[in-house]
């Protein structure tokens, strides 16, 4: 009877080694769909990847042709089940990271990372090991929520332009729109390229915001004649404030009824946006034909809440209904009344000056930063070296300081953040980062649609913002070297994954899930 049974186990062994040696091995590219080549990492072993990938040790062995026993080698190729990507995200562990931060990053806890990655206690990961973390759950949206995207003029490619702000679901576009370019001499206006950007999202039935800001040259010409090369770059406001409510007169009403809201001025806390030189004595000019820096600049509330109050006027008389949006103000945390002054002191001065009286919504900025949305205020993230010391850095830090400074003004408005994003130097790009922009480098491109996604999770919760502006659909198309790094096509005409990252934001609450 042994004899029989061992010669049926011998041409059984002999039919098994013909199938395999006829049998053609599968090229990586004929994988099934729901399988995929995974190297195995310092840290990985047969139960963590089993639990990451949803399959039992033993399946996991069967699918690898591994006997009890065999060990994994870092480098060894093995198959695994793909990862539902709108379940998990896979990061991977960098150097100084801790399992308190990655929970705190990706908006989870210590414990379901524990547990989900069979993790032998907190202080076991280490650098280059790849966890798996849970995907947030869509956060409903507020009812009118405005979900914004800023868009660069370019009347040439308007209708392409208004055919991605479709793709991506908002309600509201941002169109940055000088005045220097607009009105470059006085009374002869250039509308063109504005008027087909207008035409072409109104068409789509987007509501637009436009943002006021720069004055012409020959509005400064005080301000320019005599100051030092240095500052002749920058912009400002105009010498005669009833230049600009002419010009608000002119284009309210060009666009009454199209144009839905207003943002007057660009961070006017920032010396690049408002250069209004002060001299104590008139600057004489020097041997090289240049002029002195002067003594200080007209850089306060003060300056901006007389504009502003100009700019309310003119609008509401031409339209009634458009909203009037306060700057929003650069997040910065140093004042010396000439560079800058900090996002805080200017709030709250703006506000304690009446600011309030002149605007229907007030206006903020977040950008500048590489600090994840869900970390709190200030913990420094792994690979981050700057820009994570102050609360302008921080997303949510930022936006309760503007709730907590409308609160204690006791002004009743509602909270725009007209500009925000996180940059990246990675991929494509008009130029490399240069000196004091180095946080550019911290956030790769994933990170970013991250963050992204994370921002406008948030912002359902907090109650006193009611609109928020992605920054920026085409930075990189229109030659703006900044705008590039935030840009949601990068300088090879690309999608980056942010735009995907945005565009699957629940904006209305049938697309959302608890």
């Amino acid at each position: 009877m042994s004899r029989i049974f061992l010669i049926f186990a011998l041409f059984f062994l002999v039919v098994l080694v013909n199938l395999s040696q006829d049998a053609e091995p599968a090229a990586p590219s004929e994988l099934p769909d729901d399988l995929i080549t995974h190297t195995v990492q310092p840290g990985d072993t047969l139960f963590r990847l089993s639990r990451r990938h949803g399959i039992s040790v033993d399946e996991l062995r069967e699918l690898n042709g591994l006997a009890l026993g065999d060990r994994l080698d870092v480098g060894m190729e093995l198959l695994l089940p793909t990862i539902d990507e709108t379940e998990y995200w896979e990061y991977q562990v960098a150097w100084g990271d801790t399992l308190y931060e990655i929970a705190t990053r990706f908006g989870t806890s210590q414990a379901t990372l524990i547990n989900l990655n069979a993790i032998a206690d907190a202080t076991s990961i280490r650098a280059g090991q790849t966890l798996l973390i849970p995907q947030l759950p869509d956060a409903p949206p507020k009812p009118d929520f405005g979900f914004g995207i800023t868009v660069f003029i370019a009347g040439d490619e308007a209708d392409e332009l208004a055919e991605l702000v479709a793709q991506l679901g908002v309600n509201w576009v941002k169109i940055e729109a000088p005045w220097s370019q607009l009105e470059p001499q006085q009374g002869s206006f250039e509308y063109d390229a504005l008027d087909a950007m207008i035409r072409a999202l109104d068409a789509v039935g987007v509501n637009l915001l436009l943002n006021i800001y720069d004055a012409p040259d020959w509005s400064r010409a005080s301000y320019r004649e005599k100051m030092h090369s240095a500052l002749l770059d920058y912009g400002g406001p105009p010498v005669d404030s009833a230049d600009f409510d002419v010009f608000l007169n002119n284009i309210v009403a060009r666009y009454t009824s199209l144009v839905d809201a207003w943002e007057i001025w660009r961070a006017p806390n920032l010396l690049k946006y408002w250069t209004v030189p002060i001299y104590e004595q008139p600057p004489a000019m020097t041997d090289d034909g240049e002029y002195g820096l002067p003594d200080g600049m007209a850089l306060g509330a003060a300056q901006y809440v007389e504009l502003l109050s100009v700019a309310h006027a003119a609008v509401k008389a031409r339209d009634a209904d458009a909203l009037v949006i306060t700057a929003g103000l650069a997040p910065v945390g140093y004042t010396d009344h000439y560079n800058s002054v900090a996002t805080d002191i200017f709030l709250d001065d703006m506000l304690a000056m009446g600011a309030a009286d002149y605007a229907d919504g007030i206006g903020a900025i977040f950008s500048a930063s590489a600090v994840p949305p869900m970390l709190p205020c200030c913990y420094q993230p792994a690979g981050v070296e700057s820009h994570y010391e102050a609360f302008p850095q921080n997303f949510g830090a930022l936006m309760a300081h503007y709730a907590e400074a409308l609160a204690k003004h006791e002004v009743d408005l509602p909270l725009w953040t007209t500009r925000v994003g996180w940059g990246s130097a990675e991929g494509e790009n008009l130029a490399a980062p240069s000196t004091g922009f180095e946080w550019l480098t911290y956030t790769s491109l994933d990170e970013q649609a991250l963050y992204v996604r994370q921002a406008y999770h948030l912002a359902q919760d907090m109650d006193a913002l009611s609109a928020m502006f992605l920054y920026n659909l085409n930075g990189c198309a229109v030659g703006d070297t900044e705008a590039c790094f935030f840009s949601l096509f990068d300088a090879a005409g690309e999608r980056r994954p942010a735009f995907e990252a945005y565009q699957s934001v629940p904006k209305t609450e049938s697309a959302a899930t608890n």
